[in-house]
């Protein structure tokens, strides 16, 4: 099944596209998701997205569809067809 994954800052540089896609299994999870896309673009982008321990980077948020993953299943959350994942930067600002 087809699954899209968008991107945004060092992860867009990293693959150097604001979206691609990629087929997977149809018991495929996010965690499955990003691995496709580390075995696609390598250790540069794995670097970007994952600690030591093969967690999300905690500069990263990972959706699907809009929501959190981390309010979902985390990495073990089920993809569908034609789901959306995007990866973003966490945005810190300060006060005056």
């Amino acid at each position: 099944m087809r699954i899209r994954l968008k991107t945004f800052g060092t992860v867009r540089r990293a693959i150097g596209e604001p979206m691609v896609s990629f087929d997977v299994d149809s018991t495929a999870t996010v965690r499955d998701v990003i691995g496709t896309a580390i075995e696609r673009y390598g250790s540069d982008l794995e670097d970007i997205l994952l600690n030591k321990d093969g967690s999300i980077s905690g500069n990263l948020i990972v959706m699907l569809n809009g929501h959190d993953t981390d309010l979902l299943r985390g990495l073990d959350t089920p993809v569908q067809r034609n789901d959306e994942i995007a990866v973003l930067p966490h945005v810190q600002g300060g006060g005056r």
